[in-house]
């Protein structure tokens, strides 16, 4: 004992330090099939706790704040998603199909520019007394916008889509992949590669679609308003409203097409670790008078997106996304049967203010109006 008060007493005495603990962050796939996700996320017995919290700041990757006692929850983690998406199938793009987006605002004062690309393999062939389809083609989506934070819970922004069309580089890719995975084909065998079509006919004939080729063509120009409706004290549970109007650029020799309205709510709840990201959502479908009885009066659909911090800087996301037919009076699932798209990939943030997401889209199951193949890119930075 002497000995150690004089080494106290000498300075030779050093007080251990603590180390703060963190959860402990395996690498996981980034590919989660959305089954497991949903089962794995049910298994969490509550909010997970963790001694230091995480936080990140932009739109769709907000969380965070300063850590709690032991008896409050923990603040919500990292994230990065949901993953963007849209539908590319030329029957449901008659009228407007939603771009996934998140429930979080830009901030009051801040912009955000976005980017992104989706690369989608289509094909479908259906003949019957009441029409003749013939899709087969690919098309190449490039969307940009900006966005700018009102208030604290108010953005306001805009977004602008171009498309290029042609015959399908990835079609022997495609029908190799569907076959791996015992899918069906839908008669891809029996039409060669690399063809170009898209037409749909009635039953007397007369063509109610019939698009050419096209290359950075606009398709349509959007603007839209987020309204934060109500956000927890901690930032781990938010809903958002978000109004969308979108207006046609392109119509086709069957008939131009007409401006439409949507309304969706946004929500998401965050765990330290977990995320759910979901959306609700309704449009109108304003048929041009060559589109008359075969187009719905409007459109539902909705979001689920499971996601799992992996890193500090990435998140693997799954999630499920499912709208109502646009046509209707076929009797017949290729064309008015209800999109069910799988989508899965990683979410992420490159440096100060980016942000990045890439995914895979499949259409499940196969005889419905939703693409088959669709690879997706998005990029955005805030300031």
């Amino acid at each position: 004992m002497e000995g150690l008060e004089r080494a106290r007493r000498s300075g030779g005495w050093t007080r251990a330090r603590r180390r703060d603990t963190f959860p402990s962050m395996s690498p996981r796939p980034a590919a989660l099939p959305a089954l497991l996700a949903v089962l794995a996320l049910a298994t969490v017995p509550g909010p997970l706790r963790t001694a230091a919290a995480q936080s990140t700041g932009g739109s769709g990757g907000n969380g965070g704040g300063t850590a709690e006692s032991a008896r409050s929850p923990a603040p919500p983690g990292v994230f990065f998603g949901p993953l963007t998406t849209e539908e590319a199938a030329p029957l449901q793009r008659l009228s407007l199909t939603p771009t996934t987006e998140g429930a979080d605002l830009v901030g009051d004062g801040r912009f955000q520019a976005e980017l992104w690309l989706g690369y989608a393999n289509i094909f479908e062939q259906d003949s019957a007394a009441t029409h003749d389809l013939f899709l087969d083609m690919e098309r190449l989506a490039t969307a940009t916008g900006v966005r700018w934070g009102a208030t604290d819970r108010v953005e306001i922004g805009a977004r602008i889509a171009f498309e290029t069309t042609g015959g399908g580089l990835l079609d022997g890719f495609v029908s190799g992949w569907h076959n791996h995975l015992g899918l069906g084909n839908g008669n891809r065998e029996k039409y060669p590669f690399g063809v170009y079509e898209q037409t749909l006919r009635d039953g007397s004939g007369q063509a109610r679609l019939d698009v050419p080729r096209r290359t950075m063509a606009l398709e349509d120009v959007r603007l839209f308003a987020k309204w934060q409706a109500w956000k927890r004290a901690d930032g781990g549970r938010l809903v958002s409203l978000l109004g969308t109007v979108r207006i046609p650029a392109q119509g086709d020799p069957a008939g131009e097409r007409r401006a439409d309205l949507g309304l969706t709510a946004l929500g998401r709840a965050s765990w330290t670790l977990w995320h759910l990201h979901g959306a609700v959502g309704g449009a109108t479908a304003r048929a041009a008078p060559s589109h008359g009885g075969m187009l719905r009066n409007g459109s539902v659909f909705a979001d689920l997106a499971v996601e799992r911090n992996l890193a500090p800087w990435v998140s693997g996301v799954a999630q499920l996304s499912v709208a109502s037919p646009r046509l209707r009076g076929f009797a017949d699932s290729e064309l008015d049967g209800w999109p069910v798209n799988l989508v899965f990939g990683a979410a992420g943030r490159l440096g100060d203010g980016w942000r990045w997401d890439v995914s895979f889209q499949e259409d499940i199951p196969p005889n419905t109006p939703a693409v088959d193949f669709t690879l997706g890119i998005g990029i955005r930075k805030s300031w």
